[in-house]
């Protein structure tokens, strides 16, 4: 299943276009200023200098203005990689943060490493709600009750032994799939004086399994969300 060092990378970047632009202009000043005393080289030379002295300005003034046109092309070539290399950077990230809000939304399915947590008793719709918000405040990323997805609209009910989830029921046992950190929602799940340990306290007839895995899939949000 976003980030302060794409942030600096992008800020590098933007300051070597600057730099490079920076560069070009100087090079174009040096360039005219180079142009300039030539020309006035030029103008200074003496009526009866001889025609091979003026070729050879004209040459240097020459060779002068094509090599520092190289570099200039040069360095605005390097300029546009750079732009297209942020600009790249930008769709990655943008193309980022819509999978991570789908992946919210529940509007697609995700798959990852997370727990399972399967519980064998006539749970209560407040009993869900708190292994829910449990599960939430441990840094779950996606969640699915009973099969039905968690969105930021999901709702809780029914009664005691029959419970629903966006308006279906759950049967029992009524199973936990959360995806995050495995050992990090497994120790606020286990905690003394957790979750669990209230439910095997309330339940004490209950079957509690709490695993991780390496891979859950959970589904899509099958309603439409508003």
């Amino acid at each position: 299943m976003t980030d302060q060092h794409t942030g600096r990378r992008v800020k590098i970047r933007v300051r070597r276009g600057q730099i490079s632009l920076t560069v070009v202009c100087l090079l174009f000043g040096i360039a005219v200023m180079m142009q300039l005393r030539t020309q006035s080289r030029l103008s200074q030379v003496p009526v009866g200098e001889s025609s091979t002295d003026l070729a050879a300005i004209a040459a240097d003034l020459y060779d002068s203005n094509t090599t520092l046109q190289k570099e200039v092309d040069k360095l605005l070539n390097q300029q546009i990689d750079n732009q297209r290399s942020n600009g790249a950077n930008r769709n990655d990230e943008v193309r980022q943060e819509v999978q991570r809000l789908e992946a919210f939304n529940g509007t697609v399915p995700v798959t990852g490493p997370g727990i399972e947590l399967s519980v064998d008793a006539a749970l209560r719709p407040v009993d869900v709600q708190d292994l829910l918000n449990e599960l939430r405040n441990a840094g779950a990323e996606a969640i699915a009750i009973g099969g039905q997805r968690v969105v930021f609209n999901t709702a809780i009910g029914g009664t005691p032994g029959h419970v629903t989830v966006n308006g279906v029921e759950i049967a029992s046992p009524v199973v936990f799939d959360a995806i995050g950190a495995p050992d990090v929602l497994d120790r606020a799940l286990d905690r003394k004086g957790g979750m669990l340990s209230y439910l095997r306290t309330s339940y004490p007839r209950a079957q509690v399994i709490l695993a991780e895995r390496d891979s859950l899939l959970l589904p899509a949000y099958t309603a439409s969300l508003p």
